[in-house]
């Protein structure tokens, strides 16, 4: 039996794509599962169940020859600038550290249009960042055979090589450029904010 998964309306996303993000810098292991989701392969439960027996006999005898895939070393500190600049202008990290349950809907919307300003200002003064498909969503595209699947990504029922024509359910997003401010000092970028004392 195959599960549909259900598509994540955009606010989730928004707040979700910041929890996912502290979590992916937190841990290895859960970033490296991120990569392997990334390069788009099926989960168990997308593929039939005859399908996914035949895999798995196919492959044992492969997995004990071939060395696991390897992460290769992620530099940090553009990642700790980006939160630093999202703290300062923002209040990010406050927000999300917050518990929010006892607040209610209004003020939880109110604290979010400011962060939205913040967060909006960070990302236009130091990042240009177009759509991946220059389409309006809802249009009917056609992506072409050989794609790339970063660009991307197929939902439904995926059969053959393409090309494909479907409906663009979100254009994607990427960084056209990006100017965040050089640092020459890196020794305490972990520090994403003072503890501010009064005296």
């Amino acid at each position: 039996m195959t599960k549909k998964v259900k598509p994540v309306a955009f606010v989730p996303r928004f707040f979700g794509a910041f929890g996912q993000f502290f979590k992916y810098l937190s841990s290895s292991d859960y970033a490296a599962r991120c990569q392997i989701v990334a390069t788009d392969e099926k989960f168990a439960f997308e593929v039939p169940e005859k399908i996914v027996k035949e895999v798995v006999v196919e492959t044992v005898t492969e997995i004990k020859e071939v060395e696991a895939p390897r992460l290769e070393t992620v530099s940090v500190d553009g990642a700790y600038q980006l939160l630093q600049l999202m703290q300062q202008e923002a209040r990010l990290i406050d927000f999300i550290q917050e518990d929010i349950s006892g607040y209610s809907d209004a003020e939880v919307g109110a604290a979010s249009r400011v962060i939205h300003q913040g967060c909006g200002k960070v990302l236009s003064q130091n990042f240009e960042i177009a759509t991946v498909s220059d389409q309006d969503e809802n249009a009917r595209i056609q992506v072409a055979e050989g794609y790339n699947n970063r660009e991307f990504k197929l939902e439904g029922r995926v059969e053959g090589s393409g090309p494909f024509t479907g409906t663009l359910i979100h254009p994607g997003w990427k960084v056209v450029k990006q100017n965040l401010p050089k640092v020459l000092d890196t020794k305490d970028m972990h520090i994403l904010a003072p503890a501010e004392v009064e005296v």
